[in-house]
């Protein structure tokens, strides 16, 4: 495997140290990752999950204004008539927001470890991307697949018509399938807040993986993904958040 960047290494120790407490949970139909290391079939992990992020993580992100936050509104008191007042005067402001100043966000899943653990000279392998994602706002924690108020789902932004650069799946996802015969491979989810001027589509373009909207790339292009020089490529900065399953 490619010497794995710092982001993957300071992530994994962050998860062994803090097991009880991952910043991202990765959603499937049938399952949802809320621990680290957590065990998933090939068939519970096979199509492309969503994510919720914790409030906490989001602490030092800035956003356009305190009614647009949607952090606010999980951390708040929902008895504090100040952040009642704010809340009624959302649509208003909504208005008055460049719709490229709401933070977006990045998350790459990678495998770690094929093709197998004790020899993963075919990693890392790029099992998908997604870009463009946006904070919800509209999370009530009642009728939401993640019910715990303090994580918050990520979305494609839909509030605003962000135009040629709102797109999905920039990598098309991957489903695990190590080989039969292999220990569990790792498969890490990172979250990164997209730099002013990074889009889905900029990505694509600039990978070379072609104009087409359809997350198509090929396989040789996914085997030993230079994680740390996307990285740098992109001006990334430091992982927002993230979380890992084995399967």
């Amino acid at each position: 495997m490619r010497n794995p960047p710092e982001s993957i290494n300071h992530l994994l120790d962050t998860l062994t140290n803090n097991p009880s407490s991952p910043s991202l949970r990765i959603h499937f139909p049938t399952e949802t990752v809320s621990s680290p290391g957590q065990h998933l079939s090939t068939t519970t992990s096979a199509t492309p999950p969503s994510f919720s992020v914790s409030a906490s993580a989001l602490h030092n992100l800035k956003f356009p204004n305190n009614d647009l936050s949607p952090v606010s509104s999980h951390t708040s008191d929902p008895d504090d008539d100040t952040n009642k007042s704010s809340t009624s005067t959302k649509n208003e402001d909504q208005s008055d927001i460049n719709p490229l100043t709401i933070p977006r966000f990045l998350i790459t899943t990678l495998d770690l470890d094929p093709p197998f653990p004790s020899f993963p000279v075919l990693g890392p392998i790029l099992h998908g991307m997604q870009a463009d994602l946006a904070l919800s706002t509209s999370f009530t924690g009642e009728d939401d697949i993640d019910t715990d108020k303090q994580f918050i789902p990520l979305e494609r932004d839909t509030r605003f018509n962000l135009g040629e650069d709102d797109i999905g799946e920039v990598a098309r996802y991957m489903g695990p399938s190590p080989p039969g015969w292999s220990e569990p491979h790792r498969y890490v989810c990172l979250m990164w807040q997209q730099p002013e001027g990074v889009t889905g589509d900029k990505i694509r373009e600039e990978m070379g993986w072609g104009g087409a909207r359809d997350g198509k790339i090929g396989a040789w292009e996914r085997v030993r993904f230079d994680q740390g020089g996307f990285e740098e490529r992109f001006g990334l900065g430091e992982v927002v958040a993230g979380n890992y399953f084995v399967c």
